[in-house]
């Protein structure tokens, strides 16, 4: 449960102070396609391939870097899109624009209309799966079918994730936190998980990112976010993914989702 999430995560802190090195990371073209300005950001997208389409989404805090396994194969059959969320990667929020998760589906919509995307495949990580899954429900004619890897959007606000997630929407906490909570719950060690892990240590020198981090945090706890009494609304073809040792979201919320 997050209490015990809560204690691992505080002992990993003081455990783990172990940087990956650079010779670690492989190098990988960081150039988008194009930039997408939108009423609150600007989006970073990145295509490729041709065919059907589908479109990747990453969890608060990554980018469109964590997909680098699989979007080459993904490629070869269909036509592949994937973004940076505003605030991480090439994306930003405009001046003045809410920071929060919350804007994220509507941000989708905006891009699958500005790119002409139709009927697009959806593969959602996290906060990224909770977008797909809102964007599926208000507009169920956008999407042809949704993966959901470890979604978001399934909310179950007791005290203790309660407690953690106000945890992580403070500044100073996120900032404490900002390379070991990865490490604690990226479990796998590979090329890939070791570049996940080098981007998001760098990411904490980049201006507002920790801010913009923990506000997405913070939005976890809004009213919109909980999807739990609409996804039966849900009408396309949905795969579930769940990491059975996810410490974060909990194996429990995929099963209550299918």
């Amino acid at each position: 449960n997050i209490q015990n999430l809560i204690r691992s995560l505080l002992v990993f802190l003081f455990v783990s102070c172990v940087s990956i090195s650079e010779k670690d990371i492989l190098l990988t073209d960081d150039t988008p396609t194009s930039v997408l300005d939108l009423p609150n950001s600007r989006i970073a997208y990145y295509q490729k391939g041709k065919g059907p389409h589908m479109i990747l989404l990453h969890a608060a805090g990554h980018d469109h870097h964590d997909f680098d396994s699989i979007s080459n194969e993904l490629s070869k059959s269909y036509t592949v899109t994937s973004i940076d969320w505003p605030g991480h990667g090439k994306s930003e929020w405009k001046e003045n624009a809410k920071i929060s998760s919350i804007a994220y589906p509507e941000i989708l919509k905006e891009i699958c209309g500005r790119l002409q995307i139709q009927n697009p495949i959806i593969l959602g990580n996290s906060v990224g799966g909770y977008a797909a899954m809102k964007l599926s429900i208000e507009n169920p004619n956008l999407t042809k079918a949704l993966i959901l890897v470890d979604t978001g959007g399934m909310n179950e606000l007791d005290i203790f994730s309660t407690s953690f997630i106000k945890l992580k929407s403070r500044e100073w906490f996120t900032s404490l936190v900002w390379n070991q909570f990865p490490r604690f719950y990226i479990k796998q060690e590979n090329e890939y998980t070791h570049q996940i892990l080098k981007r998001i240590e760098r990411s904490k020198d980049k201006e507002g990112s920790i801010q913009n981090n923990s506000a997405i945090w913070a939005s976890f706890l809004e009213k919109d976010y909980n999807l739990r009494e609409d996804v039966a609304k849900i009408q396309v073809p949905v795969l579930i993914i769940w990491g059975k040792d996810d410490p974060v979201i909990e194996r429990k919320f995929g099963k209550e989702l299918h």
